[in-house]
């Protein structure tokens, strides 16, 4: 073991040195092979495409968010004067408007799901 050490000894002591060190790096790259690259061409057709699908998928999300926002604004509604009579009927009688109103006025109007739920958790 001891002569192991020793040769470790002497290795740490020296400093190497090369003599003609840009010869040397000159001759290690002229020894490497031409790089070849093996990478496969890009399918221009297919890249197109792509962009195409994504403009279109895009346009198509903004019309869809628009067209919800659109959609979901809230109606303002006026309060209906009580007094307020109308008295456009063009083309029938008065007996035969004054009766549909009356059979509308008497039809249940449609109510909507939270209305249905509140009348369904007061009865409870």
């Amino acid at each position: 073991m001891t002569q192991i050490d020793d040769l470790f000894n002497r290795l740490q002591g020296q400093m190497p040195t090369l003599e003609n060190p840009d010869e040397m790096v000159e001759n290690i790259m002229e020894s490497l092979p031409d790089r070849v690259d093996d990478r496969p061409q890009k399918d221009t057709k297919q890249h197109a495409i792509l962009i195409a699908l994504r403009t279109i998928t895009s346009a198509a999300a903004v019309l869809l968010i628009g067209l919800f926002i659109y959609v979901n604004q809230p109606v303002k509604t006026e309060a209906q004067n009580a007094y307020a009579y109308t008295t456009d009927f063009p083309h029938s009688s008065t007996l035969e408007n004054m009766y549909t109103r009356h059979l509308q006025a008497s039809q249940p109007k449609p109510i909507s799901y939270t209305q249905l739920k509140r009348m369904l958790y007061a009865k409870n």
